[in-house]
């Protein structure tokens, strides 16, 4: 009898087990049989973010087209595609792609003047939803056929010292090149008259086409040369045929100055509204040993000048005074010049400006 009731009760307690064991399980299994949420909406995906185009030739204009899908649950709609430079476009070939549906983005990068390893890309804005921007890349090692290793060269000297500058070409075409200069010419107003015989440029520089041997390679260039026989500064342009189909011409942009050796501190003297009898003082030096500052006159505008002669210093002084009334109209700035006459060679005979405030206004009559 006892031998029976242990039995039962070890059945009960199997039974009991059994059941939480299955309890358990089954809570698992359903936890783990649940499906994520779908927050649904529109969405972007793209069989591809970046491309390669390999190596290519400068000047080439590439082309990619970018697939892209809405794998979403509404409409897909694309508010913009904007380029990282203005060596890309992108265009769209729908704004909005159904659920689903596919579309494109045709790029386009010209590889005009960009040399060597290039990147650029598209920030693709959209509804999707957490996804509203994506960025494509395109990249490419863009070689040159042939170039100026710089745009822009600054020939600069003092006067008495002619100097010369050297800009060589570069690319895979040089050995192909045969340069010859077309054009030498300083930049201007569009409305400005052209007088090519009396550009200053060809009078301060000369440019001409040049070849060296290094290591056993031809390099090939343009030397500038500055004259430095007249202080002079301006901007100009070089204009070089290459000799080849592809790139036909090359331009040189370009600086220049002739410095002198005179040396005058400040270059302009600015004298204050209502102080008439005011004094100013220049200080007059040069690099060139033995300077004298010989005489001053004004030239325009009522002021004096006179010549404080230094003791032991090189420099001279220069006291001017504004002796009179404001010349010119209200609005205007009365500008007068000094005339610093020396023994430098570079500016014998050098301008300075003297210059008035502005008049005031008339005062406006008082009402009756």
């Amino acid at each position: 009898m006892c031998r029976e009731i242990a039995k039962s009760r070890l059945a009960a307690v199997d039974l009991l087990i059994l059941s939480l064991c299955l309890f358990g399980c089954g809570r698992r299994l359903g936890s783990g049989a649940r499906a994520p949420v779908d927050a649904g909406g529109p969405k972007i995906a793209f069989a591809s973010l970046a491309h390669d185009f390999g190596t290519v030739t400068e000047g080439d204009k590439l082309r990619h087209v970018f697939v892209l899908r809405n794998p979403g649950n509404a409409p897909l709609l694309i508010s913009g595609a904007h380029a990282s430079c203005g060596c890309t476009v992108a265009a769209l070939k729908s704004k909005s792609i159904a659920p689903g549906g596919t579309g494109e983005i045709d790029a386009t990068f010209d590889t005009h003047n960009r040399v060597g390893p290039s990147r650029t890309t598209i920030t693709v804005d959209s509804n999707a939803a957490g996804q509203a921007n994506v960025m494509l890349t395109l990249t490419a090692n863009v070689e040159r056929l042939l170039a100026l290793e710089s745009g822009y060269l600054r020939v600069a000297t003092e006067y008495g010292v002619p100097h010369a500058e050297k800009v060589w070409l570069t690319g895979k075409l040089l050995n192909a090149a045969t340069p010859k200069v077309l054009k030498l010419e300083s930049q201007r107003r569009a409305d400005s008259p052209v007088d090519v015989d009396k550009d200053p440029i060809l009078n301060a520089l000369s440019v001409h086409p040049i070849e060296e041997q290094a290591g056993g390679a031809v390099k090939k260039g343009l030397e500038l040369a500055l004259k430095g026989d007249k202080v002079t500064s301006g901007s100009g342009k070089v204009t070089l045929a290459t000799g080849l189909p592809k790139p036909e011409n090359l331009e040189l942009n370009l600086t220049w100055a002739v410095t002198s050796t005179l040396q005058v501190e400040p270059d302009s003297l600015r004298f204050d509204a209502g102080q008439q009898g005011q004094e100013r003082v220049l200080r007059v030096g040069s690099k060139k040993p033995n300077f004298r500052l010989l005489r001053v006159r004004v030239l325009d505008g009522p002021f004096s000048a006179a010549i404080e002669r230094p003791e032991s210093s090189a420099v001279f002084k220069v006291k001017v005074t504004w002796k009179g009334s404001t010349p010119g109209k209200h609005g205007e700035t009365g500008v007068g010049k000094l005339q610093l006459i020396s023994n430098d060679p570079a500016e014998p005979k050098k301008l300075v400006e003297l210059k008035l405030p502005n008049l005031p206004p008339p005062p406006v009559p008082a009402p009756r």
